[in-house]
């Protein structure tokens, strides 16, 4: 299965006849304009104005600073003018603020780093980051190696692993054994294990600088036919440092049971599977080898009054067969973390669809999800099933994207119409390069190369993005994100608590 670096027909040349009369702009007659913002008081009404503060999330608090990362010097608005586009640089007002002048009203497009694209109206952007960790934190490629002492635990398995959170370093990942534990041991006496990084490189954790490590045994559970792990026990260390000269650092303590906390789940699985259509014509349920329907809890550090800041591991995780039916799972899991934290619960139903390179015959599929997310009191209180469906009527230069064809240039107009179930707040398009590789020329792989968020439903290409000669296939993402608007502060989405994904997939497109 490709995956994406989040997720047979005739070729067809398009004529610019097709193109509607409303993509030769960047708004439809239906569709609501997105309010523009008023002009700041004695300033050039022609000027966007922004702001970006990093907030940083550590356990005693938030720590608002300056923005020490590259994000300012990547920024650019491009606006549209025809079919082609004009540039304008960000200018430093000062440490938090800057503009861009000469922006005319109506939509343009905010370019972030070299691949990110919002479109939006407004004229005052916050591009506030909400991190978890404190600022300066060290990390290393290899894995961190450490010993442990440990006793308190359940009854282990060959396959224990042990997770390990540490939130004012920014960590989260697994301390993995080297060599496996007895079965059914409780207890590990001078155990050699490294630490991996959720992130793909390892955070340095150091007690003097507050950080607190969180070690936490999950248990293999089931109900019924969905299997999960869940945290069981538990052990809070103030006093590790990682060493920086690579020798092992020790680890030792009694891990605590963690009180058992009933939940039932009543998952309306049927009502995500009858969107199945709309994500693709092709679209199928993953087969039982692969990940399937899943359900997650997670944990949201200090609280969600800005929402989930940062990834601090699972509460619980599993996956049940892909299938039509509903399901009531009745679950249980441990806590260790303070009763000030949060927990976000969040249902994804995957499909997969399959793509052929038209040039070299090369075969993959993309993956395609539906998920719900929200408080875990709201998941426990009611049944869990979609409020929103995927996007429909993909286009691509008026013609229908769901179906292989040649584009008639590198700067096509792709359009939808809305979901069918709920209302979607914001759209987000990801466009996919395909391609093979030399050691596997058969197998078709992706990669992003672009990504835009708009509130409109269409999405003119600017130059550069796609290449001559290449095959691409594009994801249309509809959401819903009460009560934040991310063309105005597109940073919030990863922090999102409440909110629906629904994506569909056009068929492989191939530039001239």
């Amino acid at each position: 299965m490709l995956t994406s670096t989040r997720r047979p027909g005739s070729a067809v040349l398009l004529s610019a006849l097709l193109v509607p009369l409303c993509l030769l702009s960047l708004a439809c007659p239906d569709e609501t304009p997105t309010p523009i913002d008023p002009p700041l008081a004695g300033e050039d009404p022609t000027a966007v104005h922004g702001k970006r503060i990093i907030h940083r999330r550590l356990e005693t608090g938030d720590v608002s600073t300056a923005d020490t990362t590259e994000v300012r010097s990547t920024l650019e608005v491009l606006v549209p003018t025809g079919d082609t586009f004009e540039t304008r640089p960000a200018i430093s007002v000062d440490t938090d603020t800057f503009k861009f002048a000469n922006v005319p009203e109506g939509p343009y497009y905010l370019k972030r780093g070299t691949s990110a694209y919002v479109i939006t109206s407004h004229r005052q952007l916050n591009l506030d980051e909400h991190l978890l960790g404190r600022e300066g934190v060290v990390t290393v490629p290899a894995a961190i190696p450490v010993t442990l002492s440990v006793d308190g635990l359940a009854p282990m398995d060959a396959y224990q692993e042990l997770d390990m959170v540490a939130p004012n370093a920014g960590a989260a990942g697994v301390l993995h054994m080297d060599t496996p534990p007895q079965p059914g041991a409780t207890s590990l006496s001078a155990a050699g294990a490294t630490y991996r990084s959720a992130f793909g490189r390892q955070e340095v954790v150091d007690a003097t600088k507050g950080d607190r490590l969180y070690l936490l045994q999950k248990l293999r559970r089931s109900a019924g036919d969905f299997n999960y792990f869940a945290t069981a026990r538990g052990l809070t260390l103030t006093r590790v440092s990682f060493r920086p000269d690579e020798q092992a650092t020790p680890m030792d303590g009694t891990f605590a049971a963690l009180p058992p906390r009933p939940l039932t789940l009543d998952w309306r699985r049927s009502s995500f599977e009858a969107h199945r259509a709309s994500v693709h014509p092709l679209a199928v349920s993953l087969p039982e080898t692969s990940v399937r329907h899943s359900f997650i809890l997670a944990p949201a550090v200090g609280g969600i009054s800005e929402g989930v800041v940062g990834y601090a591991g699972e509460l619980l995780s599993g996956n049940i067969p892909a299938a039509s039916q509903d399901v009531t799972l009745a679950l249980e899991y441990g806590n260790p973390y303070p009763p000030t934290w949060g927990v976000v619960a969040s249902v994804v139903h995957r499909y997969q669809v399959p793509v052929r390179l038209p040039a070299q015959g090369a075969m993959g599929t993309i993956g395609v999800s539906l998920e719900d997310q929200a408080e875990l009191s709201a998941f426990s209180s009611q049944p869990v099933q979609a409020r929103l469906s995927p996007p429909s009527r993909l286009q691509v230069d008026g013609a229908d994207a769901q179906a292989d064809r040649t584009l008639a240039s590198l700067t096509p107009v792709f359009t939808w119409e809305p979901p069918t179930l709920g209302t979607a707040d914001v759209y987000e398009l990801r466009i996919f390069r395909l391609y093979t590789t030399t050691s596997a020329p058969d197998v078709a792989r992706a990669e992003t190369v672009a990504t835009f968020l708009t509130a409109r439903r269409q999405v003119r290409v600017p130059p550069g993005v796609l290449q001559a000669k290449q095959s691409y296939v594009v994801r249309i993402a509809a959401l819903r994100t009460p009560g934040v608007d991310l063309t105005r502060a597109p940073y919030r989405m990863d922090s999102l608590v409440d909110t629906s994904l629904a994506e569909a997939l056009t068929s492989v497109l191939t530039t001239p």
